[in-house]
């Protein structure tokens, strides 16, 4: 069995732990940080990321018991900011829940199977990974977004309200907002994430792509000020809301066109290998399954030679037709009015309504809806 170095414990490095440990081989899982620990982001936990989760053995019902913090969410809202909008009911139950307890518990699952757990922090200097690279068999880089390429920017801040002061849907809905003071694929997200007790909390964030964010002369701070205060789900909010923390910024690397994910006896996965939903910002689902997939490269490969070979081909085989085809569709909406073109569709289509809130969920890929528009 090798020795292999999971750098970066968020939900990629702890499902390639996870799975390597499990097949024998002998696991270093290091993160900088000190568990439970905060990871700031949007904490929506998709369709897509539940039946990912299934292959480290988490089901929803291991949610419900272990975690206390976590909001089921029924309804997928699209709306263009103030203008149009479609909810869209699902049987399917999707999550949000507070990354603080999700991290923790993915890493609980992979110490649990073996992983030695390391504090230690990496340099992001190639140097110092070559000379860990030297020390394992194989090396696991899931350092996320400081070892990918940052294609997009996000901020996001918890708001609580008194449970009785909201609807149901309130608490059960997952909005997103396309908002033009956030470029044309920059969006606001309205997600409940801990909706079990009296008070209950909310993620209100918004987020803009790079490419859109360097010709926008606002910071980002500054755009989330005019989001909240512009729209009137979040005028809504804020007229109930008992406390409001200090807004947090947070980088994404979302996909990229021919990305190379390993160099040598190193293998890159989750956001270190820019496999974020070019369109959501979400990355649970693909960063859990690219460590299935990384450890199966070590697992069927006699050499670290074979393995990149085969990580390589299962990351393009598994990944990027997806992403490929959320790109296009990226490329699709550079024009405003394709945004309230595409929910007036929905409105009056069911069909296409189901599918793009489903894929939105991460339950149907994006090549499906696609296909869909076509007909």
């Amino acid at each position: 069995m090798a020795t292999i170095a999971v750098i970066g414990a968020g939900p990629s490095g702890c499902s390639a732990g996870y799975h390597l440990a499990k097949s024998g081989h002998q696991v270093t899982l290091i993160d900088k940080n000190r568990f439970p620990r905060d990871k700031v982001c949007g904490d929506g936990i998709s369709l897509e990321s539940i039946q990912a989760l299934s292959t480290m053995g988490i089901y929803p019902q291991d949610l419900k018991k272990l975690i206390v913090d976590y909001a089921p969410v029924h309804r997928f809202f699209l709306g263009v900011s103030n203008q149009i909008s479609h909810s869209e009911a699902t049987s399917l139950e999707a999550y949000c829940i507070p990354r603080f307890v999700f991290d923790q518990l993915l890493y609980e699952k992979a110490i649990d199977v073996g992983c030695v757990p390391l504090t230690q922090t990496i340099s992001k200097k190639d140097g110092h990974l070559q000379t860990l690279s030297r020390e394992f068999d194989y090396l696991i880089d899931a350092r996320g977004v400081s070892a990918g390429e940052v294609t997009a920017i996000a901020i996001r801040s918890y708001w609580s309200f008194d449970r009785q002061d909201l609807s149901e849907v309130d608490l059960t809905e997952a909005q997103i907002h396309f908002d033009h003071h956030l470029g044309v694929n920059g969006y606001g997200w309205i997600f409940p994430v801990a909706t079990q007790g009296e008070v209950v909390k909310f993620n209100v964030g918004v987020g803009v792509w790079m490419d859109e964010y360097q010709k926008i002369n606002t910071n980002v701070i500054q755009l989330f000020k005019e989001f909240i205060q512009s729209n009137k789900q979040t005028a809504h909010l804020l007229s109930k809301v008992l406390h409001q923390e200090t807004p947090k910024v947070y980088p994404l690397a979302t996909a990229k066109k021919g990305n190379q994910v390993a160099d040598g006896n190193i293998l890159k996965i989750g956001d270190a290998a820019n496999l974020t939903d070019p369109l959501t910002g979400e990355g649970i689902a693909n960063a859990v399954l690219s460590g299935l997939y990384a450890a199966q490269a070590i697992n069927m490969s006699r050499s670290p030679e074979m393995a990149a070979e085969n990580w390589q081909y299962l990351y393009e085989a598994r990944f990027e037709a997806d992403l490929r085809a959320g790109l296009r569709i990226r490329a699709f909406r550079k024009f405003s009015f394709m945004n309230t073109l595409l929910i007036r569709v929905m409105k009056h289509n069911p069909r296409v309504a189901a599918q793009v809130s489903h894929a939105v969920a991460g339950l149907v890929p994006y090549h499906e809806v696609l296909s869909s528009l076509r007909y």
